[in-house]
């Protein structure tokens, strides 16, 4: 009777477990998740949109009036490439190359 009993929890404590982790999976939607992830891991340069804005104000537009502030954009795309945000592999070969520097002192 005993053994009947602790098979009956076990077997409900799976269904329930289960029942548990397939409310999880539904929940979670992966692809929100994969395109967050995938901007931690190699983050969007706002240098390349100020580009497309620019050159889309001086093609798209041919008026002296917008081709000024396209000109403007295009330059700061360029002025601002070097200050790109840093992805994780930007990361680990600065946190190895700091190891090494730390490593070649000798105190």
């Amino acid at each position: 009777m005993q053994e009947k009993r602790i098979i009956h929890s076990a077997v409900s404590s799976a269904a329930r477990v289960a029942d548990a982790k397939s409310g999880v999976a539904t929940s979670l939607d992966s692809g929100i998740t994969k395109s967050k992830v995938n901007d931690v891991i190699k983050p969007r340069s706002p240098s390349s949109a100020m580009k497309k804005a620019g050159i889309a104000l001086i093609v798209g537009v041919p008026d002296p009036i917008t081709a000024v502030p396209g000109v403007a954009l295009v330059a700061a795309s360029y002025a601002s490439k070097r200050k790109e945000p840093a992805s994780l592999a930007d990361l680990a070969a600065e946190t190895r190359k700091l190891l090494r520097d730390l490593q070649s002192l000798s105190l």
